[in-house]
Formats: structure tokens, sequence, C-alpha cells
């Protein structure tokens, strides 16, 4: 890479996510208009994401469930 780093954040609600599929990655867009943000994945980085975010989604129900 160049070496440049950066970070980036985005809340993400009830907002569209679409994605396109190019050869030997995933592009995915959350979000419309000016309030985009976009990532382009492998497959297996894709795949991490998704892992992580179940997790996360688990996690965050038993959170919910717990504090009831």
């Amino acid at each position: 890479m160049s070496g440049l780093e950066m970070g980036a954040w985005a809340m993400i609600d009830r907002c569209p996510i679409d994605y396109n599929v190019c050869k030997d990655v995933i592009e995915l867009r959350v979000g419309a208009g000016g309030d985009v943000l976009e990532l382009t994945a492998t497959e297996s980085g894709l795949a991490n994401l998704v892992a992580k975010a179940t997790e996360a989604l688990g996690a965050f129900r038993a959170a919910q469930v717990a504090d009831v």
C-alpha cells in the first residue's frame, strides 16, 4: 500500500445497502445521495466481515435480553 492511513465511520440504520460483484471483489455501497460509504472487499474479506457482524449482532441481542 501507499502508507496512507485513514479512518472512517458510518451510522448504519435503515439506509439502503447495495452491492456489485466485479470479478474478484465485491463492492458494497451503504447509504444514498451524498451520505454514502463504499467498501471493496475480496471474498475472504467479505466472509470475515459477515462473520464478525453476525457475532456482533448475537452479542448485541444477548445484551438486550439481559437488560430486560
